[in-house]
């Protein structure tokens, strides 16, 4: 056979299954680099929260007195972050690493976001209370949340009428649900750390943008947590429908291994 006819013959040949290869898997490739917009980066900690019961779970009880039985408990959306401190501050090598419940934040007043279970007529009461490192109140009392259109994915923004965090400290705070009038001692409740930080200028230069989705990239890139989650969270309530911010989302909550909650109705709840 002539040589230069096989030749001719097999460049359109491989011409067409390189052009079925690239076909084939250019939407996966296109999928996993969406999949992947959206990430948290754990940042480096100036220092480590004080050894005050610092909270290292964040889940409350599947079932605990008169609260109906959950597949999935009570959860905060909130990271569990290891003690990598910076590098004047680390500790030695064989120190045992701890995670704790911490979100940082560049507000004021900080949106917290939880995975409520139940519904709201099986719920006597709801509760926010937030201490300083003093571990005195931050409010004037524990702030009462209004529970409705659940369960679901609920936020609750610290109200503007409370004093604000302060720049550099570690607020603790708890979120309480009373199940039961009669009783206290069978509260469910998850706990967490929140700490407010000022954004370098690198940061500040780079969110302003217009754009909320490249926001909330750039927040969980620098490890600003609650503002990532909120940015996301208000775009996916308010856009319910849109695929794009819905993979968003699922990736932030699984790049902190909430992967239970990732696929969990986002509610209208809750006002304080």
């Amino acid at each position: 056979m002539n040589i230069g006819f096989c030749v001719k013959l097999i460049n359109p040949m491989l011409a067409i299954i390189f052009a079925v290869v690239s076909l084939t898997q250019s939407p996966a490739k296109s999928q996993q680099s969406h999949n992947e917009r959206i990430r948290f980066i754990q940042p480096t900690l100036e220092k480590e929260p004080e050894n005050r019961g610092a909270p290292k779970d964040r889940q409350g009880a599947g079932t605990r007195g008169d609260c109906p039985n959950v597949s999935i408990p009570l959860t905060a959306l909130i990271p569990l972050m290891s003690n990598n401190l910076s590098q004047k501050q680390q500790k030695p090598v064989n120190a045992s690493t701890t995670k704790f419940a911490l979100g940082l934040t560049v507000s004021e007043f900080p949106t917290f976001w939880f995975y409520f279970p139940y519904a709201a007529q099986d719920v006597n009461s709801v509760k926010l209370i937030l201490l300083d490192e003093e571990n005195n109140s931050v409010t004037k009392e524990p702030i009462s949340i209004n529970i409705s259109g659940t369960p679901g994915v609920i936020s609750v923004r610290l109200p503007a009428t409370e004093k604000p965090l302060e720049s550099g400290k570690y607020y603790h705070w708890y979120f309480l649900v009373d199940c039961n009038p009669q009783s206290r001692t069978d509260d469910i409740a998850v706990e967490g750390l929140v700490k407010r930080i000022e954004p370098n200028s690198d940061l500040n230069r780079r969110l302003k943008t217009k754009n909320p989705e490249e926001i909330a990239v750039i927040y969980a890139e620098a490890g600003i947590w609650q503002d990532a989650i909120s940015t996301l969270g208000e775009l996916r309530r308010s856009k319910p429908q849109d695929s794009r911010l819905a993979s968003d989302w699922q990736g932030l909550l699984k790049s902190v291994e909430l992967d239970s909650i990732a696929t969990q109705t986002i509610t209208p709840c809750c006002n304080p």
